[in-house]
């Protein structure tokens, strides 16, 4: 019982502290994971290949994704690719950006993996 208060704990501030980096928007959140993840599906999957292009997305198969009514999806696609989280090509196909990859995303998840775990001798 007390490891889930714990991990409850560090998954609240996590929560917060990504709501923070996301104007206080976690659909913000939820619509840059869906990219963030395709990225790392697609590196695992094509390991030692040539590295193709990403493929971009548009508001209306994120919202099909997410879950995220389209209008509100494509509101918060721009504000992403206007704060460097995502780009956005001429044919209105968004893609990742280079703010917060795949290093920040884990350190900003670490304490969900390590500290809730963690026993007492690894504390030193």
């Amino acid at each position: 019982m007390r490891f889930f208060y714990r991990w409850g704990g560090h998954f609240s501030a996590a929560l917060v502290r990504i709501r923070a980096r996301f104007d206080g928007d976690l659909d913000q959140y939820v619509l840059y994971l869906t990219f963030l993840l395709s990225d790392l599906a697609a590196a695992i999957n094509n390991e030692g290949a040539a590295k193709r292009p990403p493929r971009g997305l548009n508001a209306l198969s994120l919202s099909e994704i997410t879950g995220i009514p389209r209008e509100s999806a494509r509101r918060k696609l721009l504000i992403l690719a206007a704060n460097g989280y995502l780009n956005r090509d001429a044919d209105g196909l968004f893609t990742l950006g280079d703010r917060y990859g795949l290093d920040a995303f884990f350190a900003e998840l670490k304490p969900l993996f390590w500290e809730a775990v963690r026993t007492p001798t690894d504390r030193g």
